[in-house]
């Protein structure tokens, strides 16, 4: 048993539970909400006469 091997034992012993997964499933999720957000307003400002490029003074 190495020591990373002996590390995690130990954890587990102690209660901790490896989340890495967990987290990184969630940070994917977070990251496509937000990137899906920001495509739907960019098209929303771009069709719009007041904040797009359309808008003429």
């Amino acid at each position: 048993m190495d020591s990373q091997e002996q590390y995690e034992a130990l954890l587990a012993r102690w209660g901790f539970v490896d989340r890495s997964v967990e987290r990184q499933a969630r940070r994917a999720k977070v990251k496509a909400f937000f990137k899906a957000t920001r495509r739907i307003l960019v098209k929303l400002i771009a069709k719009s006469p007041v904040l797009g490029t359309q808008a003429s003074h």
